[in-house]
């Protein structure tokens, strides 16, 4: 196993916000990495500054197409990494990488250093922090009743994938799992970094638990109310009593979760970005004029879809991301959610905390729009429906964790 190295320095500021300047930014530069012989670690070193001297929380991203994505797992880590890391030069991390990745060759490997500064939660690798607060769930733009009335709905800070789960992680999750008593079948892509797709809603649910149970977390999800019975091969319809929702593990957002992390802040938009769209904004099937907010200068499928290749979908992070620095919440693929579908839903929970769907149903909701799907499947409101053991090449997920 060998790993080709380039490298890049990131430096966050204070708070959820990149885009926000509360005090200077921490520096990380001359990041330099090489596998130490004989063993399948790889030594990552670092500098970096902070002009207010704070202790800072360092994070290591992986990626295995020369920073295209960063989808290889990198959770095995030990050194100045985490939180309570001093600045200063040569800062030293090291990647277990036969734990995360073994036997796996990278030939073309980037190494991305964060350095987090302030007392905002710093989200794991890979995933952004969703702030607490109100949001306005909901819109009426476009007459869709699925989608009304619109309604505040307070929900609890959280993390959440920056990414659609793609190829290198859900395969990762998945050769554990199998050792591990778990079952987790399916799981379709396109190709290195994209997303995993042709996943029910029951083998999401069980890669949750997987990934959680991997990395020394707790499990989410259960098959008894005690919550005693971690659900790793089931196809129960589990309900939201056995749902350990304190846990510190992996789980699907619900919808409101969703639809919050989708609109990044903003109020009353179709999209995270605004209320037209474009091929240059997301992948989708384009008919620009139809409707009007179809603006793209690029009709049908994504340009870059392979003739014949199907599924479509683009390597996750192809586009710019949200105000919250998420990618792909409009286009690529559906994502699962946990919530089943309940027709008067928003009428229900107008006046809600933490929703999390009706107790009972026959569907599932996933969100969020996809490749093959036109512009109005994209929107933020937008609320798709499937029996959860159903299985199709448009739907894949993400995970969220609580605090």
């Amino acid at each position: 196993m060998k790993y080709a190295f380039l490298f890049v320095a990131v430096g966050l500021l204070t708070g959820w916000n990149a885009r926000v300047t509360f005090a200077a930014a921490p520096v990380v530069s001359n990041i330099r990495a090489a596998q130490l012989a004989g063993t399948k670690n790889v030594e990552v070193l670092y500098d970096v500054s902070d002009a207010d001297g704070d202790a800072l929380t360092i994070g290591l991203e992986i990626s295995g197409d020369g920073g295209l994505t960063y989808a290889i797992p990198a959770t095995a880590l030990s050194g100045n990494v985490g939180s309570g890391v001093a600045p200063g030069l040569n800062r030293r991390i090291v990647w277990n990488a036969g734990t995360d990745w073994n036997n796996q060759y990278v030939p073309n490997a980037r190494a991305r250093v964060t350095a987090y500064d302030g007392t905002t939660p710093v989200p794991p690798t890979g995933m952004v922090y969703i702030p607490a607060g109100s949001f306005q769930m909901g819109d009426n733009l476009d007459g869709d009743t699925d989608a009304m009335p619109v309604h505040n709905v307070a929900l609890n800070a959280f993390f959440m994938d920056r990414f659609e789960v793609a190829k290198e992680l859900f395969q990762n999750v998945q050769t554990w799992g199998a050792g591990n008593g778990y079952s987790i079948s399916g799981g379709s892509f396109k190709g290195v970094g994209h997303p995993v797709q042709s996943i029910s809603w029951h083998d999401a649910v069980s890669w949750c638990n997987a990934r959680s149970e991997k990395e020394g977390l707790t499990p989410c999800y259960y098959t008894d109310v005690a919550q005693t019975l971690v659900y790793r091969m089931s196809n129960a319809n589990i309900t939201n009593a056995m749902v350990k929702w304190s846990a510190n593990g992996y789980r699907l957002p619900t919808e409101a979760e969703w639809e919050k992390a989708a609109r990044g802040g903003s109020l009353g938009l179709r999209f995270p970005w605004g209320n037209t769209i474009a091929h240059t904004q997301a992948n989708y099937y384009a008919v620009p004029g139809n409707p009007t907010y179809d603006v793209s200068a690029t009709s049908g499928y994504h340009p870059t879809y392979i003739p014949g290749g199907s599924p479509y979908t683009n390597p996750v992070g192809a586009f710019l991301p949200n105000a919250y620095d998420l990618c792909d919440m409009a286009g690529n693929v559906l994502e699962w959610c946990w919530d089943w579908y309940g027709g008067t839903y928003y009428s229900d929970v107008s006046a809600n905390s933490n929703p999390r769907g009706p107790t009972t149903g026959s569907y599932r909701v996933f969100r969020g729009g996809a490749w093959p799907y036109q512009a109005s499947y994209a929107r933020c409101a937008l609320r798709f429906t499937s029996a959860p053991a159903s299985v199709s090449f448009d739907v894949g997920f993400r995970c969220v964790r609580g605090l």
